[in-house]
């Protein structure tokens, strides 16, 4: 069976707490990598977890972002109306542009990733581990009972 990917939430990311869930967990730590929009201390390079800081994610647009804040028509999206004569017209208008797609590229549903990316945003971190066949279930369990909150194979 192909890899799938277990997720799930710590409510801290500070380094020694992390690696105490993890050890908990019993889950070998190169299976895993840990999500945070912390800034790197020393205490995260010296951990034996794999952090992964995620910081500020760049505009999509450059030349948009650039353009923000000016003052400037376009700066407001020009003449259109969002949802009538936009290239996107539809429900999109009414999505969270303010919640950051860290996740992209691991594929869960959008309802789920939303979840999980505002968990980040919310100084908590996302643990994403990788599993195999059966060894999933094992790994949901392993993380639950080590503290974990909304565990989910994808």
């Amino acid at each position: 069976m192909a890899n799938r990917i277990v997720i799930g939430v710590l409510g801290s990311c500070e380094p020694a707490q992390v690696e105490r869930a993890i050890a908990a967990s019993g889950i070998d730590r190169t299976q895993l990598r840990v999500l945070t929009a912390e800034d790197p201390t020393q205490e995260h390079e010296d951990s034996p977890i794999s952090f992964v800081h995620l910081g500020e994610f760049a505009p999509e647009s450059l030349d948009e972002e650039m353009m923000r804040g000016t003052g400037v028509l376009s700066d407001f999206g020009g003449m259109s109306v969002p949802g009538i004569n936009t290239q996107e017209s539809g429900f999109s208008v009414f999505d969270h542009p303010e919640v950051a797609d860290y996740l992209k590229g691991i594929n869960i549903p959008s309802g789920d990733e939303e979840y999980y990316n505002e968990a980040i945003d919310d100084g908590r971190c996302v643990v994403v581990c990788t599993c195999d066949g059966t060894a999933c279930d094992a790994t949901v369990q392993a993380l639950e009972k080590a503290g974990l909150a909304n565990v989910r194979t994808f």
